[in-house]
Formats: C-alpha cells, sequence, structure tokens
C-alpha cells in the first residue's frame, strides 16, 4: 500500500466532500503518482472554482 504525500493529502481533504470522496475512492483503485494527483487535485480545483464563479454569474 502506497501512502500518499501528507501536503498532497492536506489539498485533497480541503475539496469538498462529494469531490473528496471521489479522489479517494479514485486513488484506492489507480496507482497514481505525485505529479499526476497534484495535477488531478488543481483540476478539481480549477473546475470546481468556474463553476461557482458561473453560478455566482447567474444569481446576478
Amino acid at each position: 500500500m502506497r501512502t500518499i504525500n501528507p501536503g498532497l493529502f492536506a489539498r485533497l481533504m480541503r475539496l469538498p466532500e462529494a469531490a473528496r470522496t471521489d479522489l479517494l475512492e479514485f486513488l484506492g483503485a489507480t496507482p497514481i503518482g505525485d505529479a499526476q494527483l497534484s495535477a488531478v487535485i488543481d483540476s478539481v480545483t480549477e473546475r470546481l472554482t468556474r463553476e461557482r464563479a458561473q453560478f455566482r454569474a447567474e444569481a446576478s
């Protein structure tokens, strides 16, 4: 069993619960390196940021 880099784990735990759960399930089933995990977290964070911005724009 591979451990997650503590810094990456902290970033992962800051994600919303649904995204965090999905990503943890993915990590349990798929071998992934630190660089790849960092890129996935970045991608999820960017997507969530865009969705929030779009929601706020529509609400205005």
